[in-house]
């Protein structure tokens, strides 16, 4: 198939990949004078006439993430019947073409997953779930930042598919086995992605192999865990246990999101968890008892037996589905001395803090326009935030994104059509314990000056909203 000379004003140059889901052009911007890359959906996710309006409502959520940790979704379009989205070009490679060189360290390893499961939990929090983790998704930018790209592919694709139970679209090697069985999923379903990407990273190969990728789907649901220390007995006793823990069958045994995850594999590491947060309603820590982490493991070879027995009948009987969704047929949970040998999650108990005065409040992050003009007949407005500040644009129309970091403060344009007034959120949020956040009720968030709960929801403490109007150019 030849390929295209434009897609929308986009000037292809070439072909980044090609899969069954989507083909990945690298082209030019000139309205940005930029280069970027264009995922191309298939024309036939268009079929269905109630997926255009899915897919404009599921990639307008996805182009509003932003977080230094998630490639920026520029902009969306459909050509000739064909659905597209812009992405930031990413000239650093691939996590796959880094593992493809050999294991990763440890250090390295816990590194990436810090900032990974930032960016996860980000989205987590926006109710948004990845669905298809996997090493070519986390691509790296020229120095060596990784980032997230791909959020939400999964859910459009599986979205226009008129299959049952064989529909169900993800990546086999990867995917949970609640997924994998068509059962509903949520966050967790991101941390056991994320686990077998660390298990990879540090062996440099996948946790189970087949001759099918049916083959793999049914490991992944009925086999335990491989233990990670034959393969690589000079790595710490508890990097086992934290695997075990994020790729547990039972999705209630699994790290509570991808934060306690990057948490455990730094206090390997590093020798502490590192200043993470998840801001949720239902908070959870992991207990810091690497003691109680062993590097013996018992497998439950019945229950494993009887799993696999009910998976195998299953699949024959209802031939067009994957597996049978009825959580009758879920798998059985580990047996006990698995459970015992990963880290415990302790659900923290609430000590509610009394509330703050009325005239206390949280800093708000400072946001300046610094220009507003015509570039090339489109509208353009450049303005200041704090470095490390999230923003994210609430209106439908119009885009901003980071142009540059200086002096402490990230520079970014937004544009759109003329005379659009954008709504840009920007959130510099408090830096908060579990602990603290414990104190609080879900509608207000602690204030650790003061000791106190300030009456605002965690997600909208320190943000602040900025009108950006642009011009109308001819």
């Amino acid at each position: 198939m030849p390929i295209p000379e434009k897609i929308g004003r986009y000037e292809v140059k070439s072909e980044l990949g090609r899969g069954g889901m989507a083909t990945v052009y690298r082209a030019f911007d000139p309205s940005f004078d930029r280069e970027v890359a264009i995922k191309v959906l298939p024309r036939e996710m268009m079929h269905d006439p109630q997926f255009r309006s899915r897919f404009e409502r599921e990639i307008k959520m996805i182009a509003s993430l932003e977080h230094p940790a998630i490639v920026p979704v520029y902009d969306v379009g459909d050509e000739g019947g064909q659905p597209y989205f812009v992405m930031r070009f990413m000239n650093g490679g691939s996590l796959s073409d880094l593992i493809a060189q050999g294991s990763v360290p440890m250090a390295d390893t816990a590194r990436i997953v810090e900032k990974i499961a930032q960016g996860l939990a980000y989205a987590h929090r926006k109710g948004i779930i990845h669905r298809d983790l996997k090493p070519d998704n986390i691509l790296f930018d020229e120095n060596g930042e990784p980032f997230i790209s791909d959020f939400g592919v999964a859910k459009l694709s599986e979205s226009s598919s008129n299959l049952t139970g064989s529909g169900v679209i993800g990546t086999p090697a990867y995917m949970s086995p609640e997924q994998a069985q068509g059962l509903d999923i949520d966050l967790r379903s991101d941390v056991y992605g994320l686990g077998v990407i660390v298990y990879q990273m540090l062996t440099g190969h996948q946790p189970y192999s087949a001759d099918t990728p049916m083959g793999v789907v049914v490991k992944h649901i009925t086999e335990p865990v491989p233990d990670i220390l034959k393969i690589l007995p000079t790595l710490p006793d508890d990097v086992d246990a934290v695997i075990k823990n994020a790729m547990a069958k039972d999705r209630d045994k699994r790290f509570a999101n991808t934060i306690e995850l990057a948490k455990a594999l730094n206090l390997i590491a590093f020798g502490k968890t590192g200043d993470l947060t998840f801001t949720t309603n239902g908070t959870t820590r992991l207990k810091a008892q690497p003691t109680q982490l062993s590097r013996k493991q018992t497998t439950g070879l019945v229950a494993v037996g009887i799993v696999l027995l009910l998976s195998v009948i299953g699949f024959f009987l209802l031939g067009k589905q994957l597996f049978v969704s009825d959580k009758a047929n879920a798998t059985p949970a580990e047996t006990s001395s698995e459970v015992n040998s990963t880290p415990t999650l302790e659900v923290v108990e609430a000590s509610f803090a009394p509330a703050c005065s009325a005239d206390t409040a949280f800093p708000l992050p400072e946001v300046k326009v610094t220009n507003n003009i015509c570039k090339q007949k489109r509208p353009l407005v450049n303005l200041t935030i704090p470095q490390g500040a999230e923003f994210s644009v609430l209106t439908e129309e119009g885009s901003c994104q980071i142009e540059a970091t200086n002096k402490g403060k990230h520079v970014l344009s937004c544009t759109g059509p003329g005379f659009t007034v954008i709504e840009l959120q920007v959130c510099q949020k408090p830096e908060l314990t579990n602990s603290d956040l414990a104190q609080c009720s879900p509608d207000s968030t602690f204030n650790a000056e003061n000791t106190c709960c300030v009456a605002v929801p965690p997600q909208e403490a320190g943000c602040v909203v900025q009108e950006v109007e642009l011009k109308g150019c001819n």
